[in-house]
């Protein structure tokens, strides 16, 4: 995103402007790093808050800014290029990074970033720090690799026509950015009647929805959908897939098991707490291993085996309320 942006007419006369769209369109991420410094459910916990609400992105961009205008005084006009690079370096060089001609791409690459976290399942909190709330657009996938596709292909053809001199290089960037904001559009629409279409399937099927419904997009193909709807203790699984016309299978029921004693004992570790302060649609299993219970927290929205990475366990010894108590694994 932030090289389409670049291409597209942000980084135009403005030195380090394409290294701010770069270094700004990935700054959110930051927090990223817990993941190396602390356990899963605390980086769950962490991740798209303090870097990506409010607070961070009034903060963030002109940390960025002034960061950049700091590395052009110290190091960038300061370099000595070699022979072949001199001439074309020489003019290029002696033109200062602005404040405020970096505060404008700082600021559209660093908000770009939240709000492509917010079109897919994972969420974001927006309002963070003052408020915890997750927001959902339920419209991409994470990683969604046409997305990608339309912002590469803008770029390359960007510069191409720059390498051939052509006029308007920025129509490739732009077209891309325009693409992939109407494939945001549609997949957004279809998302919104994707949930309407599930429920009325899962009624007319006698079941009996009680509260949200996901209809969850899938990697490639755009116009498949995984479909959970919340019933009384538990969540139904099915799928949505549009053929053009839509059509609705329900899979599954899996029971949420947040009534068993084993499971509120496990609820008060912290590996738990924290895994529940990301979780959407969390549900449990317990199982017996031995004199002991094994309780497994996991999230509706990523299906997958203990162990997976949107997962929790706690193994508690012999009773939820034996003297050994609950430990975390």
């Amino acid at each position: 995103m932030g090289a389409a942006l670049g291409e597209a007419g942000l980084a135009r006369r403005r030195p380090l402007a394409t290294a701010t769209l770069l270094i700004g369109a990935n700054l959110p991420d930051v927090d990223a790093f817990t993941y190396a410094f602390s356990d899963g459910p605390t980086a769950l916990a962490v991740r798209r808050g303090w870097t990506h609400g409010i607070l961070a992105m009034a903060i963030l961009p002109v940390a960025l800014a002034a960061t950049m205008v700091a590395f052009d005084h110290l190091v960038r006009r300061r370099r000595r290029p070699g022979k072949a690079l001199r001439a074309c370096t020489r003019r290029s060089s002696r033109v200062p990074a602005r404040f405020r001609a970096l505060l404008l791409p700082a600021f559209v690459s660093v908000l770009s970033h939240p709000m492509l976290d917010f079109f897919n399942t994972y969420g974001v909190r927006f309002l963070y720090p003052f408020s915890g709330r997750w927001f959902y657009g339920d419209t991409l996938f994470i990683v969604d690799p046409w997305v990608w596709v339309a912002l590469a292909l803008g770029i390359a053809f960007a510069r191409v026509r720059r390498r051939r001199g052509n006029p308007r290089t920025d129509l490739p960037a732009r077209a891309a950015l325009a693409g992939v904001v109407a494939y945001i559009a549609v997949m957004m629409g279809s998302s919104f009647a994707g949930r309407w279409i599930v429920r009325r399937a899962a009624e007319e099927e006698g079941h009996t929805p009680s509260g949200r419904v996901l209809v969850s997009p899938l990697p490639l193909v755009p116009t498949w959908r995984m479909a959970l709807v919340e019933e009384a203790g538990g969540y139904r699984f099915g799928s949505l897939r549009w053929t053009p016309l839509p059509v609705v299978r329900f899979d599954e029921f899996r029971r949420l098991n947040d009534d068993d004693p084993a499971v509120a004992a496990a609820k008060r570790l912290r590996p738990f707490r924290q895994f529940l302060v990301w979780a959407r649609f969390p549900q449990f299993e317990v199982r017996r291993q031995g004199g002991s219970l094994v309780v497994t927290a996991s999230d509706g929205r990523y299906p997958g085996p203990a162990g997976s990475w949107a997962t929790v366990s706690a193994v508690l010894p012999g009773s939820p309320s034996g003297a050994g108590g609950p430990t975390s694994e």
